[in-house]
């Protein structure tokens, strides 16, 4: 099958209906989806019986996941002057019991956490997971983090993906109660601390354990029989009714699947659409599952993911390329060029959020975001999603925040992007741009690391790779009319070989700790785990601490030259059957 022509397009587009987005927002608005309870279990049900009312088959896969829920918490200042201050407490800190727990106040401007032993600490901002483990293994007794503002985030305090941890990352589980207050309530705080000692009792309840869940999944098969596939994920679960994080989400994947299921013989390939649990009160559990026990289909089939989550916030009109991995960057565009008035969207690279359960497993990610434009009113810089808005991850996030014409039009994008890849004839893939991407990475990682590390083979590796990739690309390109199935494998096997190159420092088989929580550009400690470090050698001091530091840079650097050098190997035999052929 050929690339959809624009009139075989137009009946895709045009069936996204408004009002249907509307009528799911609206039973999304009553059911609260935090508690691990009924509300999630209505949300399945609501999917499932929506989708069967359009005769579109689904699979609901059960499974044990390891979430946490926060159920209660409080603050009572007891000295020098008694006061309630409201407070919210965050999945996976720990509980205190019922009499809580009594401890001095400190502040900590730095956030350096040693300066809080066996006190309470006070920090700024939102509650961090690095900063909660980071305090954990301070001796803080307990953290509390004052928010900048009147409202309070709900958060996710564990730096481990999937919520589970393995045997050696137990140890990263949060072992302190944390909770968040709002700007006015830390003010008060620290005016008291100017005064004299602060006492104060924080009580919290956290319910983390096993818990029984569930993952719809619908797979529209293309009309060509091919085992290849598109990933469409987002997630169900959400904080109280969480309207623009993530029920927009829901609804879109819900018109999304109906439209292209209408038009599935115009599919090439099958399109698969999964609605995640475990989001933020497992930090991933959802897709996470489905990566590790996909783990094979995914590698052998899988064209892309395309993750949806907050779409259709109200005033959102900027449309920003998010969780986007260079090799199909340029089709993200052309998409969101094609079905906005927007020219030259920004795009971020992926981060270690957003259900990016796959980017180890070397799985193409791009999402298309609209956000609320750069000076609105709304807009708070330090928001991890919802658009950027100030609602996000709060008991403000409520039906009014939603638009729906944005939302429709965000769902239309979504379902141009997707129903491309399921029908373009060769993956529209470009390692050329990730090639030169990488190599300027890593010439600036030679630099930064000089005299201690020699990187000067791998970015030898890197430059080859360039040079590969270029001359690929006009391969495949004089070759259109080839045979794709060879062009798809090659392009297959370079995105398993590199993607893990860039977002992962342990490889293919695990998922590694998220530290970093992300905002609305991409951390450049999320790429290139492996060999970021370099560009700190130079400034450590101590022999031993260098010294790790390169024991490790340089086996590193060792993986890094092997994958490339495999790549271009790769890349270069392809090239070579095609001049074999001709």
């Amino acid at each position: 099958m050929s690339p959809l022509a624009d009139d075989e397009l137009s009946p895709l587009l045009e069936s996204v209906d408004r009002t249907r987005l509307s009528k799911h927002l609206d039973w999304c608005a009553d059911v609260r989806r935090d508690t691990g309870g009924p509300g999630e279990a209505k949300m399945v049900e609501y999917i499932v019986d929506t989708l069967a009312a359009d005769n579109i088959a689904v699979t609901v896969h059960e499974f044990d996941a390891f979430l946490s829920y926060p159920r209660h918490a409080v603050i009572e200042v007891l000295a020098p002057e008694p006061r309630t201050i409201r407070c919210v407490t965050h999945s996976f800190a720990t509980s205190t019991g019922l009499n809580g727990l009594t401890g001095g106040l400190k502040y900590l401007p730095n956030k350096i956490m040693k300066d809080g032993a066996g006190r309470v600490a006070l920090v700024d901002g939102l509650a961090m997971p690095i900063e909660v483990l980071q305090a954990s293994e301070a001796g803080v007794q307990a953290l509390i983090f004052a928010n900048a503002e009147w409202y309070i985030h709900n958060m996710i305090v564990t730096t481990i993906w999937g919520g589970a941890p393995t045997p050696d990352q137990v140890d990263r589980l949060p072992s302190i109660p944390v909770v968040s207050i709002a700007h006015e309530d830390g003010d008060w705080l620290k005016k008291m601390l100017s005064a004299g000692p602060v006492e104060l009792r924080i009580t919290t309840e956290v319910e983390t354990g096993w818990k029984r869940v569930q993952l719809p999944e619908v797979r529209i098969p293309g009309a060509s029989g091919s085992k290849d596939f598109v990933l469409v994920g987002g997630h169900y679960c959400s904080w109280e009714v969480g309207i623009t994080d993530n029920s927009t989400g829901v609804a879109s994947l819900l018109e999304i699947a109906r439209s292209l299921h209408a038009n599935r013989h115009k599919l090439a390939r099958e399109v698969r659409v999964a609605w995640w649990p475990g989001h933020s009160q497992g930090r991933y559990a959802g897709s996470t599952w489905y990566a590790d026990h996909f783990f094979e289909d995914l590698a052998d089939h899988c064209v892309a993911y395309h993750n949806i989550d907050s779409p259709g916030v109200k005033g959102a009109t900027k449309y920003i390329l998010r969780h986007t991995s260079a090799e199909i960057e340029a089709y993200g565009r052309e998409a969101v060029e094609s079905q906005t008035e927007q020219r030259n969207p920004d795009v971020h690279r992926p981060s270690r959020a957003a259900d990016q359960s796959f980017l180890a497993n070397g799985v193409p990610s791009c999402s298309l975001y609209s956000f609320l434009p750069d000076g609105h009113p709304d807009s708070r810089p330090w928001t991890g999603g919802g658009a950027s808005a100030w609602w996000w991850h709060s008991e403000h996030d409520t039906r009014d925040k939603a638009d729906e014409d944005i939302l429709a039009k965000d769902t239309r994008l979504s379902v141009k992007f997707v129903a491309g890849l399921a029908t373009e004839t060769v993956y529209p893939l470009d390692f050329n741009y990730l090639a030169q991407e990488t190599f300027d990475f890593l010439v600036a990682a030679r630099e930064a690391s000089r005299p201690y590390l020699d990187l000067d083979s791998v970015v030898g590796a890197a430059d080859d790779l360039v040079s590969a990739t270029r001359r690929l690309n006009a391969a495949l390109k004089s070759n259109a009319s080839g045979d794709p199935e060879s062009a798809n494998e090659v392009l297959r096997r370079l995105a398993r070989k590199l993607i893990p190159l860039i977002y992962t420092a342990e490889g293919r088989y695990t998922h590694e700790v998220a530290d970093i929580t992300p905002k609305m550009s991409t951390h450049t400690a999320s790429l290139y785990p492996g060999l970021n470090k370099a560009f700190g050698l130079g400034a450590l001091t101590g022999e031993n601490e260098r010294g790790f530091l390169l024991a490790g840079l340089v086996r590193q650097a060792n993986r890094f030259r092997t994958e490339l050098r495999d790549a271009t190997a790769i890349a270069e035999a392809y090239i070579g059957s095609l001049v074999g052929t001709n």
